[in-house]
């Protein structure tokens, strides 16, 4: 079981990162793993994409951990309204200023995730690289508040990595399977202990199904697993 000072010790972790986030998704400086593997993290990037870019997210939607904010901007030129909640004020003002002007679409909130409990519904749902981040013990409880985030018939999609060692940094090591924390480093060295969970998709499936969700989990070729639900 995960406690909170572990939880505590993630978020102080992206908060200090927030600044350097865009290095991993960018594939530069210590998450460089040489032209071959770039290009087919790309290549699988635009797969995901492709499959997001169909989905009914309109309306009102709700993004939870939206960091730096690569799929709020693209959220916020579909959507009606976009509802983003993060733990770190350093993660929502460069979304802000990604943003600019879209970011007028777009009501930010500095929320802890792990106490947060939704008290209306929206017409979608996205979260993109938080799944892994939640406790085992945790999850089943988390899928039952997106759950109870949405209208019926609403969309739910998230995304997270695959295992596999060239998806992070050359001087991280991913945890044993047997173990759900995982020790990151900044780039001037400092270290931090996170949850790190790499969800099976019969698990994923059934938890979103007694939950309420009609969940479909996907995977590309190498990096990322990706999941399109309907709440029932």
């Amino acid at each position: 079981m995960v406690d909170s000072r572990l939880l505590d010790e993630q978020l102080d972790y992206y908060r200090e990162r927030a600044a350097e986030y865009d290095e991993w998704w960018e594939r530069r400086g210590r998450y460089d793993r040489g032209p071959e593997a770039n290009t087919q993290w790309r290549t699988e990037i635009s797969q995901v994409r492709a499959v997001f870019d169909t989905l009914p997210l309109s309306g009102d939607v709700l993004e939870l951990a939206p960091g730096t904010g690569y799929w709020t901007e693209l959220l916020a030129q579909r959507a009606r309204r976009v509802t983003a909640l993060d733990g770190s004020s350093e993660m929502i003002a460069i979304n802000q200023a990604r943003l600019g002007k879209l970011s007028r679409s777009v009501d930010y909130h500095q929320v802890n995730l792990f106490d947060w409990k939704p008290t209306r519904r929206w017409d979608g749902l996205v979260f993109c690289f938080w799944i892994s981040h939640v406790p085992r013990d945790r999850l089943a409880g988390f899928l039952a508040a997106c759950r109870d985030a949405l209208v019926e018939g609403a969309t739910m999609f998230f995304l997270d990595g695959q295992r596999i060692n060239e998806s992070t940094a050359v001087d991280h090591v991913l945890p044993g399977k047997a173990s759900e924390i995982m020790v990151r480093r900044l780039n001037d060295g400092r270290e931090f202990r996170i949850v790190k969970n790499f969800h099976e998709p019969v698990e994923l499936t059934e938890l979103a199904g007694a939950a309420g969700f009609d969940l479909e989990v996907h995977r590309t070729d190498n990096f990322f697993q990706f999941a399109v639900g309907v709440a029932r």
